[in-house]
């Protein structure tokens, strides 16, 4: 579904995006939180001592394989699952990952390229991209927890409008060029006041 990224806070990038987690959610995962044995893999959003998800989500996300594969590949030197980087203070590394260094490390891989991006923006694009592959608007509420209305009325509606464009398609209403008409473009996902960086609504 996503590139594969290598390094220990590519692979936090990386399961924001299969999972469509809160970054802040990712930096409080335990390793007791990830069911990845069985049929049915699963992460447990749920809350810690000093922490609780957003909104008291507690809820259970089905893992993809590559989900799956990428915890799989991580040490289990520490309590969290994505850990920071060692130093003096703590050889082990067994500190949580830093919200503040994983959006520097991902600002860093988007200047490359030159895109724009934060670490919201994972969430987003889970998002769009269930909707746009026709999962239920319920079942997408399920696996991300509270959203606001208004994105998921944003997505879904585009996820309609393509759908809308590929039936023209099929009953040759596509104006002579064999291609779906696309849909509407959105300007970004809605924009919150007062919100910064790896720090967005919903």
């Amino acid at each position: 579904m996503w590139p594969r990224l290598r390094g220990g806070r590519s692979h936090a990038l990386e399961l924001l995006a299969e999972t469509g987690m809160r970054v802040g959610e990712l930096k409080h995962l335990t390793w007791p939180d990830i069911a990845a044995d069985g049929p049915h893999p699963v992460v447990h959003v749920r809350p810690k001592d000093g922490w609780k998800p957003k909104t008291g989500d507690i809820r259970a996300i089905p893992l993809s394989p590559r989900a799956v594969e990428l915890l799989g590949s991580l040490p289990r030197h520490s309590k969290w699952v994505f850990t920071a980087k060692p130093r003096r203070s703590d050889p082990q590394g067994q500190r949580q990952i830093s919200e503040r260094r994983l959006l520097l490390h991902l600002k860093r891989l988007l200047g490359r390229i030159g895109l724009p991006g934060h670490l919201h923006t994972f969430r987003h694009a889970f998002i769009s991209h269930a909707a746009s592959e026709g999962v239920p608007e319920a079942v997408i509420r399920s696996w991300v927890g509270h959203v606001s209305a208004e994105i998921i009325r944003l997505y879904m509606h585009i996820a309609d409008r393509a759908s809308q464009g590929w039936m023209q398609r099929l009953h040759g209403q596509d104006g002579g060029n064999g291609k779906p008409k696309p849909p509407a473009k959105p300007s970004d996902s809605p924009k919150r006041k007062g919100k910064q960086d790896g720090k967005g609504g919903g």
